[in-house]
């Protein structure tokens, strides 16, 4: 894919990295969202719709950009705030729109780019540069960028605006508590020690109401949402190699006008190209007049959509859904299940250690099957492992951590596969999902019966709900019931 979504703020999932080298997992999908219920009144809805048609003026204004009349932008027939809607059929590979590189908002085109040049600024994150730009050029009279910035929402719902017993009663045991926890402490963190320090520093330059947490954490939100990142050396960019090694290294955050109006949708069927001089949305399927026109952050799951951008899709609808095993519930189970019991607290131990060391993480599971299948084999390997064999294992270890078995772990990477397991490795699968099934806050039957009122749910009641039930039916359906059974 040349074109990925910010996935995160400092924190990153594992998961990336596997959903992309997995590849594509097949699941017949409508290129539809519900509709988000009460996003805003009659009033509010009048008012995007004139900010979207004052954002396409602006748009259209630029003699490099291109817009197709084939298509609109605003709040009706979008499933959020604002997207994207056909007016005609389109065709597969039809160009939507065209962005000219020299309005994309980065440090390299805003205003303060002399500056950030001759005084850059070094952060864990890496957005505090385009960050800085953000809250300069949106608190700036004569930005450029003034409608594109009017055009975006005055808040995005994202978990980390909740409060803490919000994510706690709804959010407990997805991973996403955890993650905003992180977030919240690093953006804190980042902003007194980096941020607001340079700020200060520069606040003749720098546009005055700049120095303001709140306003960071709202520019932290619009990137986390709605950046994207062209990787080093993009096949469609045309990049050449030319530059500095390190700098092609360096994949570039952009905040990209228009492109950020389209709402998400596993299945997509537009895609975003980077090219030499520009940036260009194309379909990908035909686009029947009517349909919203969905891109893709990325083959995210639910608990990262939640996350990152305030949504997640009803089951089964995301095929890219996961959810994680925790390796000491899988660890303490394996240990439960042997004969021998100190020797089996020894090989818990030795992975233990590797968690620490961060060496090996949690077990992670998709739609179809183990997507952390070398791992999780290992796991299950060395645990059945005689004391000779183990020995042998450990030595290797000291001259160089290795997950790889060297062995054929595609059985668990399908759940199809797994009824050639032996059973011992059967049970502990299955007794590992069924207890993790037991850290969320409510049952499955519970949710179910909360499904039939979804509408009548809040947008955080029902994205949390799509959430933890897509979750649960992957850990029941899966691997307590066909893995445990079978």
């Amino acid at each position: 894919m040349s074109e990925i979504n910010n996935k995160g703020f400092i924190y990153t999932s594992e998961i990336e990295q596997l959903l992309f080298s997995k590849g594509d997992l097949k699941m017949a999908t409508k290129a539809k969202r519900p509709r988000e219920e009460n996003i805003y009144d009659e009033e509010n809805r009048i008012q995007c719709e004139q900010r979207a048609k004052t954002f396409l003026k602006w748009f259209s204004s630029n003699p490099n950009n291109f817009f197709n009349d084939k298509v609109t932008i605003g709040p009706d027939g979008s499933c959020a705030q604002n997207g994207m809607l056909a007016i005609s059929d389109i065709k597969e590979g039809e160009s939507l729109f065209r962005i000219s590189r020299k309005i994309l908002l980065h440090p390299k085109t805003s205003s303060l780019s002399a500056l950030l040049e001759k005084e850059p600024v070094n952060s864990e994150s890496g957005w505090s540069e385009l960050l800085i730009c953000m809250m300069h050029e949106y608190n700036a009279q004569e930005s450029p960028w003034k409608s594109y910035f009017d055009v975006l929402p005055a808040a995005i719902d994202l978990p980390m605006f909740w409060t803490e017993k919000e994510r706690d009663e709804l959010l407990t045991g997805t991973g996403v508590v955890e993650a905003v926890n992180r977030d919240i402490e690093k953006i804190h963190k980042e902003f007194h020690t980096v941020v607001s320090p340079y700020l200060k520093k520069h606040n003749n330059i720098i546009s005055p109401g700049s120095d303001d947490l709140e306003l960071y954490k709202r520019m932290v939100s619009y990137v986390m949402a709605y950046s994207f990142t062209e990787p080093p050396n993009d096949v469609d960019s045309g990049v050449s190699g030319e530059d500095d090694q390190e700098e092609e290294e360096k994949a570039v955050i952009y905040m990209v006008p228009m492109a950020d109006m389209l709402n998400h949708i596993a299945k997509n069927n537009a895609h975003l190209s980077f090219k030499p001089d520009c940036l260009e949305m194309i379909a990908t399927k035909d686009i029947k007049k009517g349909e919203e026109v969905f891109n893709t952050y990325g083959e995210l799951a639910n608990w990262h959509l939640l996350h990152m951008y305030g949504f997640s899709e009803a089951y089964p609808a995301n095929h890219y859904d996961t959810v994680d095993i925790p390796l000491d519930v899988v660890l303490d189970i394996a240990e439960e299940e042997a004969e021998n019991k100190e020797f089996a607290k020894k090989k818990t131990a030795f992975f233990k250690q590797k968690v620490v060391e961060d060496l090996i993480g949690d077990i992670i599971v998709g739609t179809n099957g183990i997507l952390t299948d070398d791992r999780l084999y290992m796991v299950l390997k060395v645990m059945e492992m005689s004391p000779s064999q183990f020995a042998i294992y450990e030595e290797e270890c000291e001259e160089g951590w290795g997950e790889d078995l060297e062995e054929d772990t595609t059985v668990l990477s399908e759940f199809g596969n797994m009824k050639d397991l032996c059973q011992s490795w059967k049970t502990i699968i299955s007794r590992s999902a069924s207890l993790s099934l037991k850290r969320y806050k409510t049952s499955i039957e519970e949710d179910e019966e909360k499904l039939k009122q979804v509408k009548c749910l809040k947008s955080r009641q029902q994205y949390s709900l799509h959430l933890c039930y897509g979750q649960k039916m992957i850990l029941k359906i899966n691997l307590e019931d066909d893995v445990g059974l079978s």
